[in-house]
């Protein structure tokens, strides 16, 4: 055991650097941190008059062998490797970097991963609501939270490193706090709905899950139902957080969860309307040939592949279009794929199923054919 209180002070400042998986130290860098360190709180440094380096460094070096001997001994029986060289010296550490004598506090450098990870949840609209999230980021700034010490660089950098787009003015964005609780305390929830154009009305439902797509909110889950609609524990909704005008939480009513992963039901989808109906379907897309880059590095869905070369002809042929590559994907047909597809113009062309391609065509005549009716007005 050691004898005093510097001895202590030491074995502590030696255990965290031992520990320490992102550096390494050898016998004469760890007599360098531990006098810094004591040093820096006040206490007497090791190793004598440092005017003299030789014999200070051999003096040192003699008491932090000593230090690290004791921590593989009774009480501590700590394991400490040194088969590692670096420059020639042995590099000393714990042979189980997960263990620590000491409650070992978290780094400069973690600390500001922790803080990036914090503003980035903030980003994601309306994150920034949940109270939680501002009580952990005080706590990180706190020196008595999280294992800050003396020894803690300070910092005043707080900007954004990562940065998501989202709508900063989206209506609604707040309900995501308190949603999201409801869902973790799984409750019944009555959402007093407003869809575009038409009155308000009350939809009760067992909510599951929150989901963004294109820099907007919605809550899926399914409706209790009614005389005029059945409980249907397959059938979902989706309720943008916009059209929201309050949300209540239901008491009394025992709460029904999802037998499936609700997650995994949106791998079949682009976006967030999905219809247990709809079958899955095998899309073929032709992607004009400058435009395939963008397609292989951001594909249009998980299942997406591109045919092979021998493939490729023979869609060619049967198409009659050139200067085009074909892919397929595998998914539950829905209002989203139409408009990601629309939004490509001519470098995106559905070509297949006949049905799907001949109601775009139709849409899109009757865009064509009003946007001619203002022109000539």
């Amino acid at each position: 055991m050691p004898s005093n209180k510097n001895a202590v002070i030491r074995y502590m400042y030696l255990d965290q650097m031992l520990s320490d998986r992102y550096n390494k130290y050898t016998c004469e860098e760890l007599l360098k941190k531990v006098n810094e360190r004591l040093g820096q709180a006040g206490y007497p440094t090791i190793g004598g008059d440092q005017s003299d380096y030789d014999r200070y460094i051999k003096s040192g070096k003699r008491v932090i062998q000593l230090d690290i001997q004791a921590l593989q001994e009774a009480p501590f029986n700590m394991e400490i490797d040194s088969s590692e060289k670096l420059y020639g010296s042995p590099v000393y550490r714990y042979a189980d970097q997960t263990q620590s004598l000491f409650s070992k506090p978290l780094s400069y450098d973690e600390k500001r991963l922790l803080q990036e990870v914090l503003n980035t949840l903030g980003q994601f609209a309306g994150l920034d609501s949940f109270e939680w999230l501002h009580d952990l980021q005080e706590k990180l700034n706190d020196r008595k939270s999280f294992g800050r010490n003396e020894f803690d660089k300070e910092s005043t950098d707080t900007r954004k490193i990562i940065s998501f787009s989202s709508n900063y003015y989206l209506e609604g964005k707040d309900f995501l706090g308190y949603l999201f609780a409801l869902i973790t305390n799984k409750k019944v929830v009555d959402v007093e709905y407003a869809p575009f154009g038409e009155e308000v009305r009350t939809i009760r439902l067992y909510p599951y899950l929150l989901k963004q797509y294109n820099d907007r909110w919605y809550l899926i889950g399914t409706p209790l139902g009614d005389k005029k609609f059945p409980y249907r524990k397959d059938f979902f909704v989706n309720l943008p957080l916009d059209r929201m005008e309050a949300i209540h939480s239901v008491e009394g009513i025992p709460y029904i969860d999802c037998d499936d992963d609700i997650d995994v039901r949106f791998e079949d989808i682009i976006g967030v309307t999905y219809d247990e109906k709809t079958p899955l379907t095998k899309i073929i897309l032709a992607v004009k040939d400058s435009f395939t880059g963008y397609v292989d590095t951001k594909p249009f869905h998980g299942s997406q592949i591109k045919y092979s070369a021998i493939e490729q002809e023979y869609l060619h042929n049967k198409y009659a279009v050139k200067g085009y590559t074909f892919y397929s994907i595998e998914v539950k047909p829905n209002r989203e794929l139409y408009n990601q597809i629309y939004m490509y113009g001519e470098n995106v062309l559905l070509v297949s199923p006949d049905d799907i391609r001949k109601n775009m065509i139709a849409e899109m005549d009757q865009t064509l054919n009003f946007l001619k009716s203002m022109i000539s007005e």
